[in-house]
């Protein structure tokens, strides 16, 4: 009689012998009866037993390809590293976690040029004097920003890794203020917010002294009269806002 003719049969009679429980496919019958036959039990722990060990030797000099190769090219995936070492990515990956290497994510910092240094440290100190003589300053600074939509795209961070065993802080600058698309400019002051306003196109300095002379009032409307008298307002160093 075939074998998987057997395992049906078996299959049919514990169904009908125990409705209540789970009934399992013919083929798990098959996987059994092959089991005791081959290693006289119905696991394979025998079998495992059996197998030979891996070469230690091996496995370390894997290890060692792993952990070169990642040194020398941080920001590979674990299936590159595979592919290059000719191993599974499964196992890449349990290579880095045993030597507690971590994939670190990119941090999104603004583009700095070689000004800026000098005009934060005379921002920080005009900020601190002038704090001290009126505590609500704060209240009185318009801060302002814009955001750009862009057709080049956004870096996923997702995709982007850098194994370490310690957090480097890796950093990717973004020029976000130099690409073209369609930007959004907001204000906030004494914790009210104000817009938002959007600009189609590159913001030019055109642009945005147009907006200054003919939107930014109409947003200050509902200010106290004090307030538009003594606010400052706060720009950041786009190529725009200085032309």
């Amino acid at each position: 009689m075939p074998l998987h003719r057997n395992a049906r049969e078996a299959t049919t009679m514990y169904s009908r012998q125990y409705p209540d429980r789970y009934h399992p496919h013919y083929t798990y019958v098959q996987k059994l009866k092959k089991s005791l036959k081959e290693n006289g039990s119905f696991n394979r722990t025998n079998a495992v037993q059996q197998q030979p060990r891996a070469n230690p030797n091996l496995n370390e000099d894997i290890e060692n390809q792993v952990l070169a190769y990642v040194h020398l090219n941080p920001r590979s995936s674990v299936r590159q590293v595979g592919r290059e070492v000719g191993v599974s990515k499964t196992l890449v990956h349990k290579i880095l976690k045993k030597y507690k290497l971590h994939p670190y994510k990119p941090d999104f910092v603004q583009h700095l040029r070689i000004t800026d240094p000098e005009k934060r440290l005379n921002f920080i100190f005009w900020f601190t004097v002038a704090s001290e003589d009126d505590p609500l300053l704060i209240n009185l600074i318009l801060w302002t920003d814009e955001s750009k939509f862009t057709n080049n795209g956004v870096l996923n961070k997702q995709n982007n890794r850098y194994w370490s065993n310690e957090n480097l802080h890796w950093a990717v600058p973004t020029n976000f203020q130099t690409c073209w698309g369609t930007n959004v400019w907001i204000g906030m002051i004494g914790g009210k917010l104000l817009g938002p306003h959007f600009y189609d196109g590159t913001l030019t300095g055109r642009r945005y002294l147009d907006f200054l002379r003919d939107d930014l009032p109409l947003f200050l409307d509902d200010l106290p009269l004090d307030t538009r008298g003594n606010m400052y307002y706060q720009q950041d160093g786009a190529p725009a806002h200085n032309s």
